[in-house]
């Protein structure tokens, strides 16, 4: 069968999968608080024509509650979150086209492009959160999209021309979603113009051109910012609360429990001050503490290192054994076949901008905080890496099975 056929078997069984979990799984309402949060800064979209979240104007990017407002605007409330997570099941079958894509521009294999979209079809986590009112999987779609669009641009001679302006708003607009990647974006497509073409002057060139371009997309947040502010907010106003989080004298086990992992006190004085002063205060709080417990930190970073790595669920309300099967089962395996393929494979040139997400991300959640949930946007990457070598034990099986069948015949 052509890969064609199996790419869209593949596109069938992952909208049928997100479809049976959405009508027979998920409520039909809301299960997290994170979503409640979502669904009122979109209802707030619709009904105001402005975008809040409770008392706070940049808590978080507007993106992901941008796009929650249009179904809720035609559906309604309640209608709307079955739309949503329609949308959303669409997204995820995007995903699957757009890691193939990527899986064949790195490695031109077309059993690795099978078995990436294969496992993204019916990877559990990712099914499990297309159904969620969050960001992730916009965001992911976003991301991955962008990734896409970058070995594309690649395949074109890596170029100043239409493709990096793709590339570029793709990854712009994923920083409208979540602001993780912060100013990442241009680094990264000055990072692999350079290795991609060798030429300094041709990769400072288009650093030059995405840093127009990512501050033309970013400019209304910052002027909106600004007319709100009377100062310069470039995200968010919760990056220093999360940091603070992370890093303070009453989480010893570098937790992410905001009424275990803090000082009461410390939170409820800083809590009381205007958005702007808030994310100062924690900043303070953060780096004061930072400073003055070096050597914990460390110790910190690597025990954050190991929550974000962890194979099973760090969250005691997800460490059933049913979810912890899941997990060891699911993500287990992709991330030994994603270190063999680091360990073995020749294409590192190729895997350039995968490497530097996973180094990025992984080195900002051990400084932050650390979450299962915060490496999501890695896991794709991951499942193209393993396919590779998942692929070469299938092509040895089938060369043995095919070589066995005409000694037989």
């Amino acid at each position: 069968m052509s890969v064609r056929y199996w790419l869209l078997l593949n596109c069938l069984l992952c909208f049928l999968l997100c479809t049976a979990v959405n009508f027979f799984y998920f409520p039909a309402g809301l299960s997290f608080g994170d979503e409640n949060r979502y669904l009122a800064s979109a209802l707030d979209l619709v009904r105001q024509k402005t975008f809040a979240v409770g008392n706070d104007r940049a808590w978080e990017m507007p993106g992901a509650a941008a796009f929650f407002a249009l179904p809720l605007a035609i559906a309604g409330p309640e209608n709307g979150i079955r739309l949503i997570r329609i949308l959303q099941s669409i997204l995820l079958v995007m995903q699957v086209l757009l890691l193939a894509s990527i899986a064949c521009h790195v490695f031109k294999d077309r059993r690795a492009v099978v078995i990436t979209a294969t496992l993204t079809a019916v990877y559990p986590f990712f099914v499990y959160y297309q159904g969620l009112l969050l960001s992730e999987t916009l965001f992911n779609t976003l991301l991955i999209a962008a990734i896409a669009a970058l070995y594309w641009w690649r395949e074109h001679g890596a170029r100043i021309d239409g493709r990096l302006l793709l590339v570029s708003l793709l990854l712009a607009l994923a920083g409208w979603v979540k602001p993780t990647l912060l100013f990442l974006p241009p680094v990264l497509l000055f990072g692999c113009a350079w290795l991609w073409r060798r030429d300094l002057r041709h990769a400072i060139r288009v650093g030059a051109v995405a840093s127009v371009i990512f501050v033309a997309v970013f400019a209304p947040w910052w002027i909106r910012n600004g007319l709100l502010f009377d100062a310069f907010v470039p995200f968010t106003t919760t990056s220093s609360a999360n940091l603070y989080l992370g890093n303070n004298a009453h989480n010893s086990n570098f937790g992410v429990n905001w009424i275990t992992d803090v000082d009461q006190a410390v939170v409820a004085r800083i809590n009381a001050l205007p958005e702007i002063a808030r994310q100062a205060a924690y900043k303070h709080e953060a780096v004061e503490w930072i400073v003055g417990h070096p050597t914990a930190f460390l110790r910190g970073m690597v025990v954050k290192l190991f929550r974000y790595w962890n194979v099973i669920p760090n969250a005691v309300e997800f460490r059933s054994s049913g979810m912890m099967l899941i997990s060891l089962l699911s993500f287990g395996p992709v991330l030994v076949l994603a270190m063999v393929c680091v360990a073995f494979g020749r294409r590192h040139v190729e895997l350039a901008p995968i490497y530097a997400l996973i180094g990025y991300y992984t080195v900002v959640h051990c400084i932050v905080i650390a979450s299962l949930r915060y490496r999501l946007p890695l896991e794709p990457f991951l499942i193209v890496m393993a396919s590779y070598p998942l692929a070469q034990i299938v092509a040895k099986f089938q060369a043995r099975f095919g070589s066995s069948s005409a000694a037989t015949s």
